[in-house]
């Protein structure tokens, strides 16, 4: 049994001893275990030795001795082998692998041995890693003894690295960076890849005890010769692969050549290298070649979206390039993206240029877009697995073409053939599912139109026309229609189109409760009157249109209804819109009994034709009290059915007569009325009327925005108000920065804003 008590020790003849045992053990020779425990008391004994400790003598004979093992072991490596020589099988590295196993195996089991004086005295004595890392001044002494702070078993490393590794260091940088170059061209047998492995990470292990620096030794023996040689091994690669002029041919063996270059790295090399590694590769054969591979970019993508069996092949090599200068950054991508995004434009642009019939066009263009958008989507998900630099280049490509205008055109085009494709898929009579998905994919196209202000008022007419006339196929089409467009511009953006629904729905209601009226009353229409009372602010419908003078049969239910209207209603007012107004009519002087629905000045001058077969146009006009042009244009439609024929100037002195011998083949008959041209009295939208309508609501709209920023920041900078007005206006239109500097001017002017005193580019909000 060890003593723990402190006692005399004979030093040479403990030392003896252990030397003896310390030899086996780091020879990895048995050690039997009463010695193993005979030679830890005698470590024990010199550490507490009486009177004076020996430990720093154990300590420093150890270091010896560790020394003079190592020196005797690089004979042994070196054999007579040349250390000039680079070949990775003339046995050095095999015999030095062999010696590194044994001694660091060793040199474990010595540190083991040694576990009490690396406790009790060197532990005490070593800097702590917080201490190393930062520095102390209270430990300067023992950061200069680096020795005296090391353990047995780092000790035992350093003495390696110092005695065998530095005087082997260029014989064995010189196999190893041949026994990669070798690995990179064939697969090494699992012995040689075994010994060049083990050669590589003994030089991070060796220093593994380090707090910092501990890959100082694989640095420079390994890593730094190994991508001197990398490179200029890739750079030679890259140079013959181009020569051949084949770009697609270098893309893909220079991904190939990526990928084995990483699975080399990841095979030998320590993991910290997997980035230096890829650098070195991609620096070489990539970074160094971008201008040849920007200068096929157009043409690689051109022919990737043609429809031949090539574009496949095209694809793929899009693929490759891009996975090549996705790790170099945006720089390398960015004429990828741009190529990309010209492409899209151009084909966009061919799309709509394309010959259609001009009752088509709105057709044309949504399914030109929708397959513009869903060809290039699909192409980049498929080659550029939907990067967001693509997905970006796709929509700034649809936008450009969407927002395109001709020379002289004010707005584009766009919101009113997106209008009328949504009011052609509203009216029709079809298949319920399919107008949902066509409706659906519409707004696609819908987020890319600028001017969101303009399609709104194309829209909002037209779903005034839909439910004035009863046109709309279905009226839950209508309203998820409006919620769509509601999450993409907010409820703001569709505010007026909720209150014309509001509205209709009132106006049933309404109706039943005129029906009830008349029936408490007694009163009776003998016709079937309904009406439509619409707010005259939500309603794109203009001004009320010149007298008419309805017959008889319209002027009393019209009487009763004001009268009706005025008792439910105090302090409204009813605006009659005449040529909004339809009828229907039936026919008993016929064979056949025949439906005709016309506007109310035809429904008049039919009725006229109740109790008399001929009427002369003059008195008819003035009956009606309608102006030369309206009564043409109404009178026009009933001649060319031939519901009546005409004898002489139907603007003059001419007659018309009740054709009593009409027939058609049809027995609903639709009359339509040539719209107004424009006039001061009349409200019909011409592209100029419109153009000046929207740039009023604009300048409205953006002094309203202004005004509602300027009262919640009170201050605030030129720059900043200007974006600030951009980014709420974004979802209506893009506004011109000299548009929002007008709409400043004009509020300084009303005494809104004023300009900081001092501070020119500054505005303060005038409560």
């Amino acid at each position: 049994m060890m003593s723990l008590k402190p006692r005399h020790v004979n030093f040479e003849e403990t030392w003896s001893k252990l030397r003896e045992t310390i030899s086996g053990v780091v020879s990895l020779r048995a050690v039997e275990r009463a010695v193993w425990n005979s030679r830890f008391s005698d470590v024990y004994a010199l550490c507490v030795a009486h009177p004076e400790p020996m430990a720093d003598k154990l300590y420093d004979e150890t270091k010896s001795f560790l020394e003079e093992h190592v020196s005797g072991m690089l004979q042994r490596v070196k054999g007579s082998t040349p250390l000039e020589s680079s070949d990775y099988n003339d046995g050095l590295l095999s015999r030095y692998v062999t010696a590194w196993r044994e001694y660091s195996q060793g040199v474990q089991y010595l540190n083991s041995l040694y576990s009490y004086l690396n406790l009790q005295h060197v532990k005490r004595h070593k800097v702590s890693e917080a201490e190393v890392i930062y520095g102390s001044s209270a430990h300067t002494p023992e950061v200069e003894k680096l020795n005296r702070q090391l353990e047995v078993g780092e000790l035992g490393l350093v003495i390696w690295e110092r005695v065998l590794v530095q005087p082997l260091s260029e014989a064995l940088t010189s196999r190893i960076i041949s026994g990669l170059n070798a690995a990179r061209e064939l697969n090494h047998d699992s012995t040689t890849a075994d010994i060049l492995r083990t050669s590589i990470h003994s030089t991070v292990d060796v220093q593994s005890y380090r707090v910092r620096s501990a890959l100082e030794l694989y640095q420079e023996l390994v890593v730094e010769p190994y991508l001197v040689a990398a490179t200029a091994h890739h750079c030679a690669l890259a140079a013959k692969l181009l020569d051949s002029g084949d770009v697609s041919n270098f893309v893909r063996h220079v991904l190939d050549g990526l990928e084995r270059e990483i699975a080399l790295g990841n095979k030998y090399l320590h993991s910290s290298s997997s980035e230096a590694v890829r650098a070195c590769y991609e620096q070489a054969c990539i970074e160094a070649h971008l201008p040849a591979l920007h200068a096929e970019v157009d043409r690689l993508i051109k022919e990737a979206a043609e429809d031949n069996p090539r574009a496949e092949e095209r694809r793929a090599d899009l693929k490759r390039m891009f996975a090549l200068l996705k790790p170099l950054g945006s720089n390398a991508l960015r004429p990828l993206v741009e190529a990309a995004h010209a492409q899209a434009t151009r084909e966009g642009r061919a799309m709509l240029a394309a010959e259609h019939s001009k009752d088509e066009a709105h057709t044309h263009f949504v399914y030109s877009m929708l397959s513009l958008h869903g060809k290039y989507k699909r192409l980049f998900n498929d080659v550029f697995c939907g990067a967001q630099a693509f997905v970006g280049a796709l929509d700034k490509a649809c936008s450009t073409v969407v927002n395109s205008r001709t020379e002289g055109e004010h707005f584009a085009r766009a919101p009113e053939l997106l209008s009328r494709y949504c009011d052609a898929l509203l009216r029709r009579k079809g298949s319920e599912r399919d107008a949902d998905e066509k409706l659906s994919a519409a707004i696609v196209v819908f987020k890319y139109i600028d001017d969101k202000d303009v399609f709104q008022k194309h829209y909002a007419r037209a779903l005034a026309r839909r439910l004035i006339h009863q046109l709309s196929a279905s009226m839950e089409q209508e309203e998820a229609m409006i919620n769509r467009l509601k999450a993409a511009c907010g409820y703001e953006f569709t505010n007026k189109l909720h209150r014309m629904f509001t509205d209709v729905a009132v106006s049933a209601d309404l109706n039943a409760k005129f029906q009830q009226y008349l029936r408490d009353n007694d009163l009776c229409t003998n016709i079937g009157f309904t009406i439509q009372v619409l707010q005259a602010g939500a309603w794109p419908l203009g001004g009320a249109m010149a007298p008419l003078a309805p017959p008889p049969q319209l002027e009393k239910p019209a009487r009763l209804f004001e009268t009706f209207y005025r008792s439910s209603f105090s302090g409204r007012r009813l605006a009659w819109l005449h040529h909004l107004c339809t009828g229907e009519l039936r026919t008993k002087y016929t064979q056949r009994s025949y439906h005709i629905n016309a506007t109310t000045p035809q429904c008049a001058l039919l009725l006229m034709f109740d109790t008399v077969d001929t009427v002369r146009a003059r008195e008819a006009q003035e009956t009606l009290q309608l102006s030369e042009e309206a009564w043409t244009r109404h009178v026009r439609p009933l001649l060319e059915v031939n519901l009546i024929t005409a004898e002489g100037d139907i603007e003059g002195d001419g007659e018309l007569t009740l054709n009593l011998g009409f027939t058609c083949k049809r027995t609903k008959i639709r009359l339509t009325c040539a719209a107004a041209p424009p006039t001061p009295g009349n409200q019909t939208v011409t592209p100029s009327s419109d153009s000046t309508h929207c740039e009023d609501d604009r300048k409205m709209y953006l002094q309203a925005a202004l005004v509602r920023i300027m009262k919640q920041r009170k201050v605030l900078r030129h720059t900043e108000l200007i974006q600030e007005v951009v980014s709420q206006a974004r979802g209506s239109f893009a506004p011109s920065v000299a548009m929002i500097k007008k709409c400043i001017e004009a509020l300084i002017d009303k005494q809104y804003l004023e300009r900081t005193p001092g501070k020119h580019d500054t505005y303060s909000y005038l409560a």
